[in-house]
């Protein structure tokens, strides 16, 4: 299912989930995440809206609690920090994603991380946003280079959020693309990327069969 990985439809935002939904429609998307929103509506205008929450850089007890008490079918967002902060992150059971990349500093994401996020399946959400603004672009398009790179030696799941606050901030397929190809992101690397989110939130189990000896 196509998903745009993550709209702030929250108090400070001037677009409803209802509008999102709209034009997450017109672009070409099957599926929103609302990261903490202010209506719980989970469809809209043929559009599955599922509800998010982002959870900062906590520390100990704090991180646990958070994750813990998220209520079930909530998917969960850690904004990523150091790299000890992230390991635990990526081994925490609950936690879904890890976002925040472009703020990170160089090397700020490493190949042990990218292991385990592997192992663990979990996903890397590129904000487009941060493509788009000007100011954060230069930093933006060199850590998704990085990011591309790990993913393509380790293969843990990659996502694509709009990261719009309205409406306006929405990208249909074709733009998306066109942005990816900026940091060498290829037209398939994009499309498997756009839908990875049911890979993550419902795995397949590996089944293990055994032959009967005789």
């Amino acid at each position: 299912m196509i998903t745009d990985a993550c709209v702030y439809a929250n108090n400070s935002s001037h677009t409803t989930l209802r509008r999102f939904a709209l034009s997450a429609a017109s672009c070409g998307f099957s599926r929103i995440i609302a990261c903490d929103p202010a209506e719980d509506i989970s469809e809209y205008a043929g559009v599955s809206i599922l509800k998010g929450r982002l959870i900062g850089k906590l520390s100990g007890k704090a991180f646990f609690d958070a994750v813990k008490k998220t209520p079930a079918g909530t998917v969960v967002f850690v904004q990523v920090g150091e790299n000890s902060f992230n390991r635990t992150a990526v081994t925490t059971k609950g936690v879904h994603l890890l976002t925040g990349i472009s703020d990170l500093p160089k090397g700020g994401f490493d190949h042990i991380v990218s292991k385990i996020a592997a192992q663990q399946n979990t996903g890397v959400v590129l904000d487009f946003s941060r493509i788009i603004d000007p100011k954060t672009r230069r930093t933006a398009l060199s850590r998704y280079d990085e990011i591309l790179t790990f993913q393509r030696k380790y293969h843990f799941p990659l996502l694509i959020a709009s990261g719009a606050s309205e409406c306006l901030g929405q990208r249909n397929i074709t733009e998306i693309i066109a942005l990816a190809d900026l940091f060498g992101m290829t037209e398939q690397e994009v499309r498997s990327a756009l839908d990875s989110l049911d890979g993550i939130l419902s795995p397949k189990k590996t089944v293990e069969v055994v032959e009967e000896r005789s």
